[in-house]
C-alpha cells in the first residue's frame, strides 16, 4: 500500500514539445530522434540523482534509487519506432486488441494523444518517503534542466535554461493531483487533490480485462480506499483510527464484489446489454430498486455480513455502490450512477431507519437531489470531482466507491480512459514496482509479506 501511494505521488508527466521548441527557436539546435534518444539516456542517469554535468558522477547508492526512470510515449507510431525502444512506453503493446466492438483502446488513446511527445518521469521512491508529492515536480525541473544542458551541449548560465525550468515546473507539467485550499493544503501530488477520474485512470485493469467493467470498478475502489479513505481522511485529515478498518472492508472480502457483479447482471437482464438504458429517472429507479432489494436481503439473510462491515456506514456504502454499479453498467453515465447512489441511500434509510454515522444522514439524503447540479457553488462533472468539493460527501467510504462508479461507467461505454489519456498510458507501465493491473492482489501480497517495496533503507543501515 505504501508503494501504491509512492508510485502515485512520484509520477510526473512532462510535455516534450515545448522543450524542443525552445531548443529549435531560441538556440538553433536540431532536434531529431537520435538527439531525443541521447537526452533520454542522460535523463535516466540524472533522475535517480546522478550529476550529469560533472562527468556523470554518481551521488546516490544505485540500489536505493533503482526504481527511478524516464520513458516517453506518443500517438505517432513512426516517431515511437524511431526512438530508442529502451525508453519508449509502447501504447500498442500495453493496450492490445480485445474489445467486443470497433474502437480499440490503443487507437483511442493514440488518437487523443496525437503526434505530441510526452515524457513520463518517476522519481525515486525514497525521495517521496523523505519529503512529499510537491518535491516531485521540483525534482523534475532540476534534473530535466541539467539533462538538456548536457544532451544538447548548452551553456549552463544562458537564459534558455530558465525557460526549461519554467517549462518543466509549470508550462508543460501534468501532476497526479492538484494543490488544495490553504486550510487543508498539502503539496501537489498528494491524495487530497486527486480527481476521481485520475484515480480511475491509474488502474491497468481495463487493458488486461477489457470486457469487465465491474473489475475495473473494484480495482479503482481498492486504490481509492487506500488513497482517499485510509491515507487522506484517516491519516492526513483525522489522525485517528477507525477509517482504516472501515475502508478495508471494500477489498478484503467478496461482499462488495458480489453486490457489484449482481448490479451488472441486473442491468443486462433488464436492458439486454451494457449502456442500453436511457439515462432517465425511470430507468435509474428501476435499477436501484432491484439492486437495493438484493443487497438488503443479503444483509438480512446473513447477519454476519453486516458484522463483517464496520458498522452501518460500510453497509450503506456497499449497498449504494452496488446500486450505482447497476446504473453505471446500464446507462454508461457516471453522473446517473451518482444519482443511483443517492437514491439507494434513501431506500436504505426508509428500510432501516438510519444510514451510517451522522454525516451520512445529511449528505446522502441530499445526494440524489444535487447530483445533477453543475453550478460552481455546487459541483462539476463527476469525473473531475475529488475529496474537497462543497455539498459533496466527505465521509470515508464514499470517495472510494465514487471512483469505482466513474471507472465502471466509462469501461461499460468502451471508453479507453476516464479523465486523462496521458495518465491511463502512464500507469499502464509494467516497470512500476506496484502492479496497477492487480491492485487487490498486490495488497494481498503485502499482507502475506511477499511484496518488497522500493527505497528500502536496509541497504544503508548497518
Amino acid at each position: 500500500m505504501q508503494q501504491c501511494h509512492d508510485d502515485m505521488r512520484r509520477t510526473i508527466i512532462l510535455g516534450m514539445d515545448d522543450a524542443h521548441a525552445i531548443l529549435e527557436t531560441r538556440l538553433g539546435k536540431e532536434v531529431t530522434p537520435d538527439t531525443i534518444s541521447n537526452y533520454l539516456e542522460v535523463v535516466n542517469h540524472a533522475l535517480p540523482g546522478g550529476a550529469t554535468i560533472q562527468e556523470h558522477m554518481v551521488e546516490t547508492k544505485p540500489a536505493l534509487v533503482s526504481d527511478s526512470y524516464s520513458k516517453v510515449f506518443t500517438g505517432d507510431d513512426d516517431l515511437a519506432d524511431a526512438l530508442d525502444r529502451r525508453f519508449v512506453l509502447d501504447i500498442n503493446k500495453e493496450f492490445p486488441a480485445g474489445w467486443a466492438k470497433p474502437g480499440e483502446q490503443a487507437e483511442q488513446l493514440k488518437g487523443a494523444i496525437g503526434k505530441k511527445l510526452w515524457s513520463l518521469m518517476r522519481m525515486p521512491t525514497i525521495v517521496g518517503r523523505q519529503s512529499d508529492g510537491g518535491t516531485m515536480y521540483r525534482w523534475v525541473g532540476m534534473q530535466v534542466g541539467m539533462s538538456f544542458i548536457n544532451a544538447y551541449k548548452m551553456c549552463a548560465g544562458e537564459s534558455a535554461t530558465g525557460e526549461f525550468a519554467f517549462m518543466a515546473k509549470h508550462a508543460s507539467v501534468v501532476q497526479m493531483s492538484n494543490y488544495m485550499p490553504v486550510r487543508r493544503a498539502r503539496a501537489p501530488n498528494e491524495p487530497g487533490g486527486m480527481p476521481l477520474g485520475v484515480n480511475a485512470d491509474m488502474t491497468r485493469s481495463p487493458a488486461l480485462f477489457p470486457n469487465d467493467p465491474v473489475r475495473a470498478e473494484l480495482e479503482s475502489i481498492a486504490v481509492a480506499a487506500l488513497l482517499y479513505d485510509q491515507l487522506w481522511f484517516g491519516t492526513y485529515m483525522s489522525g485517528g483510527v477507525g477509517f482504516t478498518q472501515y475502508a478495508s472492508a471494500t477489498y478484503t472480502d467478496n461482499i462488495l464484489e458480489d453486490f457489484c457483479y449482481k448490479g451488472e447482471e441486473i442491468a443486462i437482464d433488464m436492458f439486454g446489454e451494457h449502456c442500453a438504458a436511457e439515462p432517465n429517472m425511470e430507468n435509474i429507479e428501476k435499477l436501484v430498486r432491484s439492486e437495493s432489494d438484493y443487497c438488503l436481503t443479503q444483509y438480512e439473510a446473513y447477519p454476519t455480513v453486516a458484522e463483517t462491515h464496520f458498522g452501518g456506514s460500510a453497509r450503506a456504502c456497499c449497498q449504494s455502490a452496488g446500486c450505482g454499479t447497476a446504473v453505471a453498467c446500464g446507462t454508461g453515465n457516471a453522473q446517473c450512477a451518482l444519482n443511483g447512489w443517492g437514491l439507494a441511500q434513501l431506500l436504505h434509510y426508509s428500510s432501516l431507519g438510519r444510514l451510517g454515522f451522522y454525516g451520512y444522514d445529511l449528505q446522502d439524503q441530499c445526494t440524489s437531489s444535487t447530483s445533477y447540479a453543475y453550478r460552481s457553488d455546487e459541483n462539476i462533472p463527476f469525473e473531475m470531482r475529488g475529496v474537497n468539493y462543497p455539498n459533496f460527501a466527505m465521509n470515508v467510504g464514499h470517495q472510494s466507491a465514487y471512483a469505482g462508479l466513474v471507472a465502471g461507467a466509462h469501461e461499460a461505454s468502451k471508453d479507453a480512459w476516464v479523465l486523462s489519456p496521458l495518465i491511463k498510458v502512464a500507469f499502464a507501465d509494467r516497470d512500476l514496482p506496484f502492479d496497477w493491473g492487480y491492485v487487490t492482489r498486490e495488497f494481498g501480497r503485502g499482507a502475506l509479506r511477499e511484496f518488497k517495496a522500493m527505497g528500502d533503507r536496509d541497504l544503508i543501515m548497518p
